[in-house]
């Protein structure tokens, strides 16, 4: 069961009686670590109670003392909750810092979007699809034949087109 949490069962009567008579030395694990009671108690608990069920059903563990079995079992369960809560940290800042970077290319995005609304807000229809076809990669010449409209025209609706967008700008 090593690096594993044994599962957790209701304690025996000897065992309840056993954990009693250990309790304080999870109060002074937690004050020689310098762990913050408030914040390990509930894990230091835990494995202390699982070592005290580990302890009492394997015999080959009363070779050592029941505190070096507790304060090994209540360390590696404070470091494993550590290493929980540090991943946690890490993807919530990952999470928020790609939070952000959407939420920045959204704004920029719905701008862009009003700008070119606001632009074409005073746009002809005709001005309007001959900016679209330029802007999809059609010749100017394409985009007039399109339209059904002769070169000079396009050329003369999409000049006036810029200079009114260059009154926004």
């Amino acid at each position: 069961m090593r690096g594993q949490s044994a599962p957790l069962v209701p304690l025996t009567g000897e065992q309840r009686r056993f954990a009693e008579q250990n309790h304080d030395l999870i109060y002074a694990f937690l004050h020689k670590t310098g762990c913050d009671i408030n914040e390990y108690y509930d894990t230091a608990v835990l494995s202390f109670l699982q070592a005290v069920q580990r302890y009492l059903t394997q015999p080959q563990l009363r070779r050592y003392a029941f505190s070096t079995v507790a304060w090994r079992a209540m360390g590696s369960g404070i470091a494993a909750e550590y290493r929980a809560g540090e991943r946690r940290r890490l993807a919530e800042q990952q999470y928020m810092m790609n939070c952000q970077t959407v939420s920045q290319d959204i704004r920029k995005e719905a701008e862009d979007r009003l700008i070119l609304h606001e632009l074409f807000s005073g746009a002809s229809p005709e001005q309007r699809r001959l900016a679209q076809l330029r802007a999809q990669g059609f010749t100017m010449k394409e985009a007039a034949d399109a339209q059904g409209i002769h070169v000079r025209q396009a050329s003369r609706l999409l000049r006036d087109l810029r200079q009114s967008c260059a009154l926004y700008i």
